[in-house]
């Protein structure tokens, strides 16, 4: 295919220190952080991840829109009540 530019856009990783130095649970080989699936709060109260940090080392899960829909998960959840901070 004819192009003017080429981007490659691979090698991205989650800053796993940052997490870890925040107290995020990371689950095995892929160190997928601890989060719950409905409101995205990781397992420390408050603290949210949203977009591709989800997935760990498995960035391809997820993508721009994700983060989205994460978004509203997480306000979601805000809105309800709780304390928050979010990082992602």
């Amino acid at each position: 295919l004819g192009n003017d530019f080429v981007l490659a856009m691979t090698g991205y990783h989650p800053d796993f220190g940052f997490l870890e130095m925040l107290g995020v649970a990371l689950d095995g080989e892929r160190r997928i952080p601890h989060h719950h699936p409905d409101t995205m709060e990781s397992n420390q109260a408050g603290l949210y991840l949203a977009g591709t940090v989800c997935g760990g080392m498995n960035t391809s899960r997820w993508f721009i829109e994700n983060g989205r829909v994460h978004a509203a998960q997480i306000m979601t959840h805000i809105a309800a009540g709780t304390k928050a901070t979010v990082a992602g």
